[in-house]
C-alpha cells in the first residue's frame, strides 16, 4: 500500500479521532442493557464511565513517555489498536467485573491515542498546525454526537454486542490503515538526551502553569456535558429532547471551529480568558431555570470547548522546542486537568444532589479560578 500525502495522513487522524470518541461516548444510550445482560443495578452505570476515565487519566503520562521515546505515530496507532480489540473483546465479558477491565483498557487506549495523535498532526504538516487543531477537536465531537445519536436510534434494532461490535471493527479497519499509510517522521535519540528531555519538561514552568490555568475548565466541560441532559429532565423535558440538548454540546464544535479558523490567536493573555469568562457567565445563568435557555448553554458549551481546548494544546506546541516531546507535553497537561476534573466532577455531583441553583454557581466558579496563576505565562507566549 501506498504511503498516504499530507492531506491522506490528516483524513485518517481525523476519521480515527472520530472513531475514538464514538468508543466514548456510545456506551451511554446501551447502558441500560448492558446492565441487564449482567443482573447489574442502574447505581452501578456509573462505574462503566468510571473504568474509561480511570484508563484514560493513569496513562496520559507514560504514552507520552512512550511516543518520546518510539514516535508518535507508533504511539497513537497502537493505541487505536489497543482500543479497537479492547471494544471488540468487551461483547464476549462473562460478568460485569470483565465487562469494567475491558472499558478501563479502551481508556488505556485511548490515553495512548490522543497526546501522540496530536503530535502526528504536527509532525505531517507544521505549518497548519493551528488549524488541524482545530479540525481534530470537531471530530471527536462529531464523533462523540455520532456515539451518542445514531446508537440510540439503532439500539432497540440491535443487540448492544452487535454495535460494539460494529465500532470496535470499524475502527481497528481504520487503524490498520493508519499503520500501513502515515508515514514515520521519528528519529531516535541517546537515552541520556531522553532522560534530560523528559525531566526538564515535568518540571517546565510554563507548562506546569499553562496546565493549571485551564484545569478548572477540563472539569467544568468534562462535568457539564454529563449533567446537562439530567438537569434538561429535571426542568421537565421529555428524554428524547435532553439528549437532543446534550448532544448540542458536542455537535456545536462545528460551529467552534468556523469561529476558531477567523480569530486572531495571536494574544493567549487576551483571547483565552476572554473565551473563558464568556463560557462562565452562560454556565452560571443556567441558575435561573429557563428551560429553553440550555439549547443556547449547551451549544455554547460545545463552542467553546473546541476554541479553548485548540489554543491551548498550540499554545503547548508553541512553547516546546523539540516536536518529539509534544505528546509528553500534552499528556502531562491532560494528566493535571483529568485529575482535577476527576475532583471537580465528584465535588459537582454531590452538590448537585442537594441543590442544583448551588451546584451551577460551583460549576461556572470552578472554571475561572485557577485562572490568575497562568496569566503571567501567557503574557510571554505571542503568536505571529
Amino acid at each position: 500500500m501506498k504511503r498516504f500525502g499530507i492531506r491522506g495522513s490528516i483524513a485518517i487522524m481525523l476519521i480515527l479521532r472520530a472513531f475514538y470518541a464514538m468508543n466514548w461516548y456510545n456506551v451511554s444510550p446501551l447502558l441500560f442493557n448492558i446492565l441487564n445482560a449482567y443482573g447489574t443495578p442502574f447505581y452501578l452505570s456509573g462505574l462503566i464511565l468510571s473504568a474509561f476515565l480511570l484508563g484514560t487519566a493513569i496513562f496520559q503520562i507514560p504514552s507520552g513517555l512512550i511516543a518520546a521515546k518510539i514516535g508518535s505515530k507508533n504511539t497513537a496507532m497502537s493505541g487505536m489498536v489497543i482500543m479497537s480489540l479492547a471494544v471488540i473483546l468487551s461483547i464476549y465479558s462473562p460478568n460485569f467485573l470483565i465487562f469494567l477491565i475491558s472499558r478501563f483498557i479502551v481508556g488505556v487506549g485511548a490515553a495512548f491515542f490522543f497526546s501522540s495523535g496530536v503530535g502526528v498532526l504536527y509532525e505531517i504538516d507544521r505549518e497548519k498546525s493551528a488549524t488541524n487543531l482545530a479540525i481534530f477537536n470537531t471530530s471527536f465531537s462529531v464523533g462523540g454526537g455520532i456515539g451518542i445519536l445514531l446508537f440510540s436510534f439503532l439500539s432497540p434494532m440491535f443487540s448492544w454486542q452487535d454495535l460494539l461490535l460494529a465500532s470496535g471493527v470499524g475502527t481497528l479497519i481504520f487503524s490498520i490503515t493508519g499503520i500501513i499509510g502515515i508515514p514515520q517522521t521519528f528519529k531516535k535519540g541517546n537515552s541520556d538526551e531522553f532522560r534530560k528531555n523528559v525531566k526538564s519538561r515535568f518540571f517546565s514552568k510554563p507548562l506546569l502553569l499553562l496546565s493549571l490555568t485551564l484545569s478548572g475548565y477540563w472539569g467544568m466541560n468534562f462535568t457539564f456535558g454529563e449533567y446537562e441532559k439530567s438537569y434538561a429532565q429535571f426542568l421537565g423535558f421529555d428524554p428524547t429532547v435532553a439528549g437532543l440538548i446534550g448532544s448540542l454540546a458536542l455537535f456545536a464544535g462545528v460551529l467552534g471551529l468556523f469561529i476558531y479558523r477567523r480569530i486572531h490567536i495571536g494574544s493567549p493573555a487576551v483571547i483565552l480568558p476572554s473565551f473563558l469568562i464568556t463560557i462562565c457567565i452562560i454556565v452560571a445563568i443556567q441558575v435561573l431555570n429557563f428551560p429553553d435557555y440550555l439549547f443556547f448553554a449547551s451549544a455554547a458549551s460545545g463552542v467553546m470547548s473546541i476554541i479553548l481546548f485548540s489554543l491551548e494544546y498550540f499554545y503547548v506546541i508553541r512553547i516546546e522546542k523539540e516536536e518529539k516531546y509534544v505528546p509528553l507535553g500534552i499528556s502531562i497537561m491532560n494528566g493535571i486537568q483529568i485529575a482535577s476534573g476527576a475532583i471537580i466532577a465528584f465535588a459537582f455531583g454531590y452538590i448537585y444532589s442537594l441543590n442544583h441553583f448551588i451546584s451551577w454557581l460551583f460549576l461556572a466558579f470552578i472554571s475561572v479560578i485557577m485562572l490568575p496563576i497562568g496569566m503571567a505565562e501567557l503574557k510571554r507566549i505571542h503568536i505571529n
